[in-house]
C-alpha cells in the first residue's frame, strides 16, 4: 500500500514539473500584434490600391480610403514595403510589441513619367494614342480589352480578364496574383519567356500583368507573336519575341 502511495506521488511530481515547463514556454512565446496604416500623397489625399507587403505575409492592397491592416504580426522589428504605379516605392521600419497595434501613415511621392510622345498639348497626344488603340482593335490584329469590358466584370486582378484571351497562359504568383505568358512564345533552351510590357507608350521592365490595378486601365492590347506586333511596339532591344502587352491607363478623373 505504501509503495503504491509513493508511486502516485512520483507521478504527481512529474506532472507538476511538466505544467511548470509548459507554463514557462507559454510565457516565453509572446502573443502577436498588428499594424494598421494609411497611405497618402504629398497633399494628404489617400491613395487606394497601394501594394503593402511584409516579407512574412502575402501582399495586400489599401482600400478606397488608403487604409490597410495586417494581422497577425510577430513581435519585433519589421520592414514594410509599399508601392504603386506612378509613385515612388517606400520602405517603412517599425516595431510591434506583443498584443499591440502599431499605427503608421505613409506618404508616397509622385514620380513624373517621361513619355516619348509630345509633352506639350498632352491631352491631344493622349487622345491620338487612344484613337490609334481603337484603330488597331478594328483591324483585328491581336486581342483587346476595353475599359467598358473591365468595368462590366469588376475584376479583382487584371489577370482575371486575361483568361478569355486566346493563347494567354497564367501561372500563380504570390498573393493571389498571376504571371502572364503566351503559349506561342518559346525562348531557346526552355527558358522563361516573359512578354514585353508597354505602359502609355513607354517600355516597362520587370512588369507583370497584375502590377496594374484594373480600375486604372483604359485599354489593353495583347500580341502573342512577332508577326502581329505593330511596328511601334516591336523594339529590337525589347523582349517582343515573347509577346507584347500594351496597357493604356485612365486619365485621372475620367
Amino acid at each position: 500500500m505504501a509503495a503504491s502511495t509513493s508511486f502516485d506521488f512520483a507521478k504527481c511530481v512529474v506532472r507538476a514539473a511538466c505544467v511548470l515547463v509548459l507554463g514557462a514556454g507559454l510565457q516565453a512565446q509572446k502573443a502577436p500584434g498588428a499594424v494598421e496604416g494609411t497611405v497618402i500623397d504629398p497633399y494628404g489625399k489617400p491613395i487606394r490600391d497601394v501594394e503593402v507587403t511584409l516579407p512574412t505575409q502575402p501582399p495586400i492592397r489599401s482600400d478606397s480610403l488608403g487604409r490597410f491592416f495586417l494581422s497577425p504580426v510577430e513581435p519585433g522589428k519589421h520592414e514594410l514595403r509599399v508601392r504603386r504605379l506612378a509613385f515612388a516605392p517606400a520602405v517603412v521600419m517599425f516595431e510591434v510589441e506583443s498584443e499591440d497595434t502599431v499605427t503608421v501613415t505613409i506618404t508616397l511621392s509622385v514620380v513624373a513619367r517621361q513619355l516619348s510622345a509630345v509633352l506639350v498639348h498632352g491631352d491631344i497626344a493622349r487622345a491620338r494614342a487612344l484613337w490609334q488603340f481603337e484603330d488597331r482593335r478594328r483591324r483585328g490584329f491581336g486581342h483587346f480589352l476595353t475599359r467598358q469590358e473591365i468595368e462590366d466584370r469588376h475584376p479583382l486582378f487584371l489577370s482575371d480578364m486575361v483568361r478569355r484571351i486566346p493563347g494567354a497562359r497564367l501561372s500563380p504568383a504570390i498573393g493571389g496574383r498571376s504571371v502572364l505568358r503566351f503559349t506561342r512564345a518559346v525562348m531557346g533552351g526552355g527558358r522563361d519567356c516573359p512578354p514585353q510590357y508597354w505602359i502609355d507608350g513607354v517600355m516597362a521592365y520587370g512588369f507583370n500583368i497584375d502590377d496594374m490595378a484594373p480600375h486604372d486601365v483604359e485599354g489593353v492590347e495583347f500580341y502573342s507573336g512577332v508577326s502581329v506586333i505593330p511596328p511601334e511596339f516591336n523594339n529590337p532591344r525589347s523582349n517582343a519575341a515573347c509577346g507584347v502587352v500594351v496597357i493604356w491607363t485612365r486619365i485621372p478623373g475620367s
